[in-house]
């Protein structure tokens, strides 16, 4: 996937960033370390571009701004039938998923688990919108 420094160095800051959010209480303060994801990709994309870590980029990026954008509407966030405390702790796990993924030798880690991986993140991102919270109240998407 990547040279073996930058997969060392992105595994260093994902494990790092999900400790801080498994350290935190405030939901907020998850979400900022969440953005270490996408920070971090776009920091190695710079001196080696890959596609796949480019889709983990793209993708954390979008799971952020979701979470994010509805936090910060007045009204909507408290609306949503979304337990907030699991689904940022479904966040931590997945974010934990993927900083094992990159702890993994070169070999081991497979373009399966990534995008089961990256599938996880997009579940957790819709769950936060109009259609997915509402399929997460029929019970169609569960986290």
């Amino acid at each position: 996937m990547l040279r073996e420094e930058f997969q060392q160095r992105i595994a260093k800051e994902y494990r790092y960033a999900v400790t801080k959010m498994q350290e935190v209480t405030q939901l907020a303060n998850k979400l900022f370390y969440f953005s270490v994801f996408f920070g971090e990709a776009q920091r190695v994309l710079n001196w080696e571009w890959n596609t796949d870590l480019a889709l983990i980029h793209m993708v954390t990026q979008q799971v952020h701004t979701q979470i994010n954008t509805t936090m910060q509407m007045p009204g909507i966030a408290q609306t949503l039938p979304i337990d907030w405390t699991i689904l940022f702790d479904k966040l931590t796990q997945v974010a934990s998923d993927l900083a094992t993924y990159f702890e993994k030798t070169e070999n081991e880690g497979s373009k399966e688990e990534l995008y089961r991986i990256l599938g996880h993140f997009a579940e957790i991102a819709y769950a936060v919108s109009g259609n997915g919270s509402y399929l997460y109240e029929k019970g169609a998407l569960k986290l």
